[in-house]
């Protein structure tokens, strides 16, 4: 009888096992969900949690590193040699160049996702995050797998980033090919629309883990005295650093006609010290979490400004939700204009009108319940059985 019972309990539990496997989801993304990490951690994260309850388990899409420069150029040689990567370039009409580095990248890219898809066990679903593998809604419709793309930028857009992607043209082919998009702005979702995507809005909206520390500064600054002005983002990344660069030089402009002062910090913002002559203008260069929570918790305002580029469209959200106001060129500030709390300029005149103005605590931000339904009936639809 003993045998008989742990010989049906083992059943029970491979067939649970087994079903918890058939709806894992292959996600494909170069973010981890960590909390204190930085706007693509907590977008990805904001995607985890959206699966989680759609009641639908993450297989972590497996990436083969290169990591020495010799183990590079032999599969980027055996990618150009593979008469598949010519196949499959000509079958799709890829609209990528005739360098060697585009054909052996499509070719490497090729070869990981079919080896990685035919592997996975779960559902034929894929989490395509990392979009700038263009590659990859072709080789998922070749292996029957749907496609919910969640794009984190339009690549192309994004000035001066290293990322590897052909063209424009390329990317929005690519997207095009998955079964749903999802995009982080307004203006992503309009134009990928008229190119013929199934495109939807999904802004960002802290998971809970973010949402937790963010109400914690938002409590704390009720007892605050809020005097200083904060500029926070990472200055390794160009187009970061060049609208700051940018926004040194409109607020000395701005400093002329009244006092205050400045708080730079952030990754890599020990670069613009260079630009910051005035004693008010301090750089403290990275900070821990805890540190940045109490600069978030004194800030009068927070300063956000971007020379043509993808948006603030997560650390405007946080900030917000941290009961911080926020002024920000249009550039920064795309598809968050019509949130409470956000003050937008073009130049610096209105600049320093907005920084003298007494500007209250922002409303509390929306969950936006019906998009983030939206995902999550995909998510469920696309793992039911047909």
């Amino acid at each position: 009888m003993f045998h008989h019972i742990s010989r049906s309990y083992r059943k029970f539990w491979e067939r649970q096992t087994a079903e918890r496997n058939n709806m894992s989801l292959l996600v494909d993304t170069f973010f981890t969900t960590n909390a204190n990490g930085h706007g693509g951690d907590h977008r990805t994260a904001q995607i985890a949690e959206l699966i989680g309850k759609a009641n639908l388990e993450i297989t972590p899409f497996s990436r083969t590193l290169l990591k020495s420069a010799q183990s590079r150029s032999i599969a980027a040689l055996k990618a150009v040699l593979d008469p598949a990567t010519w196949q499959f370039i000509a079958k799709h009409h890829l609209k990528i160049n005739s360098a060697f580095r585009s054909i052996a990248f499509c070719g490497f890219q090729r070869q990981l996702y079919q080896r990685v898809l035919q592997q996975h066990t779960g559902t034929k679903v894929l989490i395509w995050e990392a979009t700038k593998n263009y590659v990859a809604p072709f080789v998922a419709a070749e292996q029957h797998f749907k496609v919910i793309a969640f794009p984190h930028n339009l690549e192309a857009l994004v000035p001066d980033q290293g990322a590897i992607f052909e063209n424009f043209e390329t990317e929005v082919q690519a997207l095009v090919k998955a079964d749903w998009v999802f995009c982080i702005s307004r203006e992503e979702e309009w134009l990928l629309r008229t190119k013929g995507a199934n495109a939807h809005y999904l802004p960002y909206y802290p998971p809970q883990l973010v949402l937790e520390r963010f109400l914690k500064v938002r409590a704390a600054r009720q007892n605050m005295t809020n005097d200083r002005f904060l500029i926070h983002g990472n200055a390794k990344n160009p187009p970061t650093r060049n609208g700051m660069i940018e926004q040194i030089e409109w607020l000395k402009k701005a400093r002329e006609t009244f006092p205050f002062e400045v708080d730079i910090v952030g990754y890599g913002t020990e670069m613009l010290k260079e630009y910051c002559e005035s004693a008010d203008f301090v750089v403290h260069g990275s900070v821990t979490p805890e540190q940045l929570q109490a600069f978030l918790t004194s800030a009068k305002a927070a300063l956000i400004h971007q020379v043509p580029t993808s948006g603030a469209l997560t650390r405007i959200p946080e900030l917000l939700i941290a009961g911080i106001p926020v002024i920000a060129n249009r550039n920064a500030s795309r598809s968050t204009s019509d949130y409470a709390g956000v003050y937008q300029y073009d130049d610096w005149i209105e600049l320093t009108e907005l920084m003298s103005r007494s500007l209250k605590c922002p409303e509390m931000l929306d969950r936006p319940v019906a998009h983030e339904k939206r995902v999550i009936d995909c998510l469920q639809a696309c793992t039911s059985p047909s």
